[in-house]
């Protein structure tokens, strides 16, 4: 099959969950054996995408980045005559071709906000489902969302790479008073930017008394898409066993020395890859409580209302003073997400590019 995907943002110019997502399903199609054509955007740099892709400026394009991925995309089509469009988020169309657009979620990067932004691009995926394209999401949850707003969508869960994200050994703590790994690491692995809630994660611990955590350390490691806000998650963290990593080539590592992974989300997500990848890892999760992190992780774990500090505060307690449930929660989540398997997912997507 000859497919063309279109994506606006590609790791590791942008890195998120969406841009891993396409990434994987790029690298399963090639290794499948179909003839891919990548057209791709970027905002900061033009180096590290794969070659042959197609890239497109949208530096200082702002609302007209959507124009210029559209014109790039129909260019291509006319000249690689792709048997599918398979696009990443994007809400153009290449006409006389099959399209199939991925929207991994309606928050658009924002917590509890509807701008006339998100509006228009509400209107937008209507428009393409009207006009025959396939619409495909990663949870039902999300799929029950676009229903609401009329908009059909086939759900394919995202796949988890099981072998990036694994268990390992965790380094061995050592008796208090020494210097060393922690007796009980906490992990928040995110983008850093208010809607994924690390002020959360941070305040939470810092309720806990200090001989409630002492040996305890919690860790905030992603890229930064918020430079103002992870200045002001360093003046927070003042005082307490806080590190914060951020832009980290790498953050499966961090995921895998943890021995309790935070996902206090602020925003309505999609999938949850933080709570799935903490669980491929062997992790226990605590998560904030909605439908599609449910979903996502079987319910395997500890939910936690949104916005609620204190709920937060009382999980870290239970799993923290707990090891056994730590070993057992973290063994059963490992044993459920290995239906994420994205050679698995691939084959989803290829029926469906394929019209089957």
């Amino acid at each position: 099959m000859r497919i063309l995907m279109v994506a606006r943002r590609w790791p590791p110019d942008v890195r998120s969950g969406t841009e891993t997502v396409f990434e994987n399903l790029w690298a399963n199609a090639v290794a499948a054996g179909h003839e891919v054509r990548l057209v791709v955007g970027f905002r900061n740099s033009p180096e590290g995408f794969p070659l042959g892709a197609v890239l497109v400026d949208l530096r200082r394009k702002g609302p007209l980045s959507y124009l210029a991925m559209e014109r790039a995309a129909v260019a291509e089509a006319r000249a690689f005559r792709p048997d599918a469009v398979l696009s990443n988020s994007i809400e153009i169309r290449v006409p006389g071709v099959r399209n199939v657009v991925i929207v991994h979620d309606l928050n658009f990067g924002a917590a509890g906000q509807r701008t006339a932004a998100h509006r228009a691009r509400e209107v937008l995926y209507r428009m393409q489902a009207a006009t025959g394209a396939v619409i495909v999401t990663v949870s039902r949850a999300t799929g029950e969302a676009l229903a609401a707003l009329g908009i059909a969508a086939v759900v394919i869960p995202n796949g988890v790479d099981l072998e990036r994200f694994k268990p390992v050994t965790r380094l061995a703590p050592v008796p208090d008073g020494l210097s060393g790994a922690p007796t009980v690491r906490f992990v928040y692995p995110s983008r850093i930017l208010p809607g994924k809630g690390q002020h959360i994660a941070l305040d939470a611990f810092g309720r806990l008394r200090p001989d409630q955590r002492k040996g305890w350390e919690l860790v905030l490691v992603g890229a930064v898409a918020d430079r103002i806000y992870a200045d002001q998650l360093k003046v927070q963290a003042y005082t307490l066993p806080v590190r914060i990593e951020l832009d980290v080539p790498d953050i499966a590592p961090y995921t895998q020395q943890a021995d309790v992974v935070l996902f206090p989300t602020r925003m309505t997500e999609g999938f949850g890859f933080t709570a799935v990848d903490g669980m491929a890892c062997g992790k226990p999760v605590i998560w904030s409580e909605q439908p599609a992190i449910r979903e996502a992780t079987g319910g395997i774990g500890i939910a936690v209302p949104m916005d609620d500090a204190e709920a937060l505060k009382r999980a870290m307690l239970e799993l923290g003073n707990d090891p056994v449930a730590r070993d057992r929660i973290g063994r059963e989540g490992r044993a459920f997400v290995e239906r994420y398997s994205w050679v698995e997912v691939w084959k989803r997507y290829e029926r469906v590019l394929a019209g089957r």
